[in-house]
């Protein structure tokens, strides 16, 4: 197996500063291992969703012609109306949207994390007018960082636990029973992740009408998550929340809604931070046009521009998410096929986010699992469940892989692992791990 390039890595660059770039522990960690000499070779990053490439050459060739008027300010706080037509066609035959509900579009060009805080705000706000506090945000464990955000804002967290390996997430009766289990009044927000983040589940809508219908009981509002929705392969039938949340009742629908899709999971473009906010007029009206002014201008037109441009080809954008698809599931077959049979039984992969879940090997302890991977490999991997506050104590016993970078880096990755004996591996046999598919049953 060839060893990185040197220009393969761009975290030197990254890091190369006279100052702490944050606090995060894996940071740290890299931070020595580079200070040491990087003995295994260069870094490689796979516990971020990214790559720093595999962006579409036609979406870069769009950002070389932008029109000289994109490099300054814009008028709509709902982002660049050639872009905002666009997206809201994407978004509505892509998820399915009926005509019959209302609901509108707004361009996010803060990343979906901006658009989730002002959310919470939102709705801090409207309890705090009835005399109540911020509540309590309900997602399912293991989840994205949603309490990164909701936790400064004085919300609670809590979730509805599941085994990671049933890959159609937990049953509604898991749902009523973590209800049940908060103070009464005390439900203020329910996060729907169909295509869950971080095992690949794409989830029943069973569960996602469950976790609606609490939404609806306990007047909380609803948060739908699709940062990965356009990761499943396209023209399959895959769960879509906003689709089952409009076409329910009003009443049914939780107290207000907001939809975030991110585009840079999609097109590898995560630092363009582009993506769609999907409510309805009024709630998307207060959130572009009274929130996010508080701290953010109109900006980026030129990347809004050019996503604009590669959106509108619909064919080309099919034919690269066919092709990223075919690529990541060739990936994860590969990688599964290095673990030891045990491992590969227990490890998780499903198709709806570019990510390996898999058991650290027997008798180690997680963190100093991923500690001494930095430390001796130069490989950064996550706990299953990242989280961005410091000293955070969750755990799931399970690393977390991120299968974007190209094979021959994965293979590097794993081949460091092994040698080092931090790699639950190896084994000939691939073996399709739960939610090997994005079919909603």
């Amino acid at each position: 197996m060839s060893e990185l390039r040197r220009e393969a890595s761009p975290l030197r660059d990254l890091l190369a500063d006279s100052i702490r770039p944050n606090h995060l522990p894996d940071v740290a960690w890299l931070r020595e291992y580079l200070a040491a000499g990087a003995a295994a070779g260069e870094p490689i990053m796979l516990s971020l969703g990214e790559t720093w490439d595999h962006t579409p050459a036609a979406l870069l060739e769009a950002l070389r012609q932008v029109p000289p008027t994109s490099h300054g300010y814009q008028i709509s706080m709902y982002g660049l109306p050639l872009l905002r037509t666009v997206l809201k066609e994407y978004v509505s035959d892509t998820q399915r949207l009926p005509d019959t509900a209302p609901w509108e579009v707004a361009v996010g060009w803060t990343g979906t994390r901006s658009a989730m805080r002002d959310f919470a705000i939102l709705v801090a706000r409207d309890r705090a007018a009835d005399g109540r506090g911020p509540g309590t945000v309900l997602a399912v464990a293991p989840a994205w960082d949603y309490a990164g955000f909701a936790e400064p804002l004085g919300f609670t967290t809590a979730y509805v636990p599941f085994d990671p390996a049933m890959p159609d997430g937990p049953s509604p009766q898991d749902v009523h029973a973590s209800v049940a289990a908060l103070p009464p009044g005390e439900l203020s927000v329910v996060v729907l992740n169909a295509q869950h983040n971080p095992t690949g589940a794409n989830w029943a809508p069973e569960l996602v009408k469950a976790l609606l219908d609490a939404a609806a009981e306990h007047g909380a509002a609803v948060l739908v998550d699709d940062a990965y929705y356009g990761v499943c392969p396209p023209r399959e039938p895959v769960t879509s929340a906003l689709e089952i949340l409009l076409s329910r009742p009003r009443a049914a629908r939780g107290a207000r809604w907001l939809g975030v899709r991110s585009l840079g999971k999609q097109f590898h473009c995560n630092g363009w931070a582009l993506g769609a906010l999907i409510a309805e007029p009024e709630t998307l009206d207060t959130l572009v046009n009274d929130l996010r002014p508080q701290h953010t201008f109109n900006y980026a037109v030129h990347l809004q521009w050019a996503m604009a441009r590669w959106l509108s080809d619909r064919l080309a954008v099919e034919e690269y998410l066919r092709h990223e698809q075919a690529v990541t599931a060739a990936k994860r077959a590969a990688v599964l096929a290095r673990l030891a049979p045990d491992s590969a039984r227990r490890a998780i992969a499903g198709r709806a986010a570019p990510y390996l879940l898999f058991p650290v090997p027997d008798g180690m302890e997680l963190g100093d699992h991923l500690r001494r991977c930095v430390l001796e490999c130069g490989v950064v991997l996550s706990d299953a469940w990242p989280l961005a506050r410091t000293g955070a104590t969750e755990r799931t016993g399970y690393a977390r892989m991120y299968l974007g970078p190209d094979l021959d880096v994965l293979m590097t990755a794993v081949d460091r692992l092994e040698a080092a004996k931090l790699w639950p591996g190896p084994d000939d046999a691939v073996v399709l791990a739960p939610g090997e598919d994005c079919t909603a049953p």
